[in-house]
């Protein structure tokens, strides 16, 4: 196999600098490597100062990538050149293939910084190291990571329920990949498709509870049409319809009662069709909280029709559902 070959580092995009860590990174990558929001979905605890010595100490010995299983770990400075994050690459048993992972300090989610920094190091995989195929895994839950993917033109390929023994559980992972011939030829999105994406995230997000917090749904009501019909669709086949009212009332009980003191629903997976002022969303998703002082989670689907109204806005017309059976507490 032949071994990638780097280009001259710093990588630079319009606001970064990407480069290969180097020990005297330390503070700056334990800055975000130790806090427990960062680690949640890592396959570690919140580092101790010890544990990001050791990991940096591992992947720049191995940065040059020579052997399979190896990380080239990058530093992602942004214009002031402080280190806000990591984006990793590591290379696969598979000739031309590999794995990208990323890790960022809270203080710039949701500015792009990682969006951009993650772009330029598939750009290296593809560009400079000549890989064919390179993929990203992330819990089902991680939906920040899955967003990040998916913004970028990874396609989901596939979630493992179960798979990883990591924290003292059982999770399911979700894997995405691109390949070098889809690499940057990928369209953007159109504006409806975007429009659809942020409805469909915004009805999803209603429906969380924290920490015993109330909730009120009006998020989800916002994104649903007046005259929205609603339908379960039962294990044995029955229908069950409901109006907007008739869906979000005892809803709002059940998240705000005693018995669900935890509760998050994310999609794992979806497929959105657009077609003029209408389109068609298919959602596989994954719920899970914590019930009557128990774990819980299960699985189903989604279709949700969307409609637009005068002013432009994408509302939701029709939704129909049906939840999986739940998992025993054997399986």
């Amino acid at each position: 196999m032949t071994d990638p070959v780097h280009p001259s580092y710093p990588l630079r995009t319009e606001r970064l600098a990407l480069r290969p860590v180097r020990v005297n990174d330390l503070d700056a990558i334990h800055a975000h490597r130790s806090l427990p929001e960062v680690a949640r979905y890592l396959p570690h605890e919140p580092h101790t100062r010890d544990m990001t010595a050791d990991t940096l100490e591992r992947v720049i010995a191995g940065a040059a990538l020579t052997e399979p299983g190896n990380w080239l770990d990058l530093a992602v400075e942004d214009a002031s050149g402080r280190v806000v994050g990591e984006v990793l690459l590591k290379r696969d048993a598979q000739p031309l293939t590999g794995e990208i992972g990323f890790a960022f300090h809270p203080d710039v989610h949701g500015t792009g910084i990682a969006t951009e920094a993650v772009a330029a190091g598939l750009d290296l995989a593809f560009g400079s190291f000549g890989w064919h195929r390179v993929i990203g895994i992330c819990d089902v839950q991680n939906t920040p990571s899955a967003a990040l993917m998916r913004r970028i033109g990874m396609r989901l390929e596939g979630v493992w329920r179960k798979d990883c023994f990591e924290k003292e559980r059982w999770n399911n992972s979700q894997q995405f990949a691109v390949l070098a011939s889809e690499w940057r030829a990928t369209p953007p999105p159109s504006a409806g498709e975007r429009a659809v994406d942020e409805a469909t995230r915004a009805f999803f997000a209603a429906f969380t509870r924290l920490a015993g917090e109330p909730v009120d749904l009006d998020a989800a009501r916002r994104v649903l049409a007046k005259g929205a019909v609603i339908e379960r669709v039962a294990e044995d086949g029955t229908v069950d319809r409901t109006d907007v009212d008739g869906f979000l009332a005892p809803r709002v009980a059940l998240l705000n009662g005693p018995s669900l003191t935890e509760f998050r629903e994310v999609e794992a997976g979806s497929t959105t069709i657009v077609a003029g002022a209408r389109a068609v969303r298919t959602s596989r998703y994954f719920k899970y909280g914590v019930r009557d002082g128990e774990p819980f989670s299960a699985w189903g689907r989604k279709v949700l029709q969307f409609g637009t109204t005068a002013a432009g806005d994408w509302l939701i017309e029709s939704l129909t559902w049906t939840d999986e059976p739940e998992p025993t507490a054997s399986a």
